[in-house]
């Protein structure tokens, strides 16, 4: 997989030596106080990359590499698991662990918001976690930050409202396998940040969020709908693809790039392909 390289801010303080002490935790936990960290299926940096913690995702860390390299971890917020570097490591206490994922977070609601740390500017993505946020101030441990940007309260019935205006800011986004983010986006990390902006927790994958919600046919689809797809248009194939249904036979999704395309009872038709590249499976209504 082919992706961009990008400067990443690491507090000081992660060194491969304490690594073995934080294992012996009965609960060891980390912080992305990054824009976002790649998340691998092995442990190597260029296994592919199956999905990415962004800034104010909180993980548990469950084991490491024989040479303590490599972390593998689970993402609190959707389950997922894969490696990172040990170098991206930020380790939290576990009473703060605790009281972050027993609350209900803020998210940045814009792509040029950023958090000042120690001086240094970290630019946020729109649906990052902005821990316990107060007038402008997020808190990490013990330390308050500045955040510069536009935030939003999670609550899904008025969510609802900003989804499909929140879809559409994606538009041109290039796809990226894994990706979560402005700079790359594939089609289920798509629908899940946007949905995670409206208030609405989605799975990570495709066939994960296939299962959530309540099955409902093109016919009686409503704007902000979620449409599943398969590859082939004979048969039961399996889930791959997903995007959110606008209205008026309209699908917006990753492919290529955040795009608009037609909707119908076959599926996504590409106008610029000249045919249809996916086939509909069925769609859900996410309540």
């Amino acid at each position: 997989m082919k992706s961009k390289k990008y400067l990443f801010f690491c507090l000081a303080g992660i060194f491969l030596w304490n690594i073995p002490k934080i294992a012996a935790q009965e609960k060891a936990c980390g912080f992305c106080e990054q824009t976002f960290i790649p998340v691998r299926a092995e442990k190597s940096h260029t296994s592919e990359q199956v999905t990415q913690l962004v800034f104010g995702d909180v993980y548990q860390i469950l084991n490491y590499s024989e040479d303590k390299t490599w972390a593998k971890i689970e993402n609190h917020f959707d389950k997922y698991q894969g490696w990172i570097p040990a170098e991206a490591l930020f380790m939290i206490s576990e009473a703060y662990c605790t009281e972050f994922t027993q609350k209900t977070h803020s998210v940045a609601a814009d792509y040029t918001g950023y958090i000042l740390i120690e001086g240094k500017k970290i630019v946020i993505p729109a649906g990052s976690s902005l821990p316990f946020l107060e007038k402008g101030f997020i808190r990490i441990e013990n330390k308050e930050y500045e955040y510069k940007g536009k935030s939003q309260a999670l609550n899904y019935q008025n969510g609802k409202k900003l989804l499909l205006q929140t879809a559409r800011t994606y538009l041109g986004t290039p796809y990226l396998w894994g990706g979560k983010t402005k700079q790359g986006i594939d089609c289920s990390g798509f629908t899940q940040m946007v949905f995670k902006q409206s208030g609405f927790d989605l799975p990570r994958d495709s066939y994960q969020q296939a299962e959530v919600g309540k099955k409902i046919t093109l016919e009686n689809a409503q704007p902000g709908d979620v449409a599943f797809f398969q590859r082939k248009a004979e048969g039961e194939g399996k889930v791959v693809h997903v995007g959110i249904y606008l209205g008026k036979g309209k699908i917006i999704h990753a492919d290529g790039q955040v795009r608009i395309n037609q909707l119908d009872q076959k599926g996504i038709y590409r106008d610029d392909l000249g045919k249809h590249s996916h086939f509909l499976k069925f769609l859900r209504r996410m309540e």
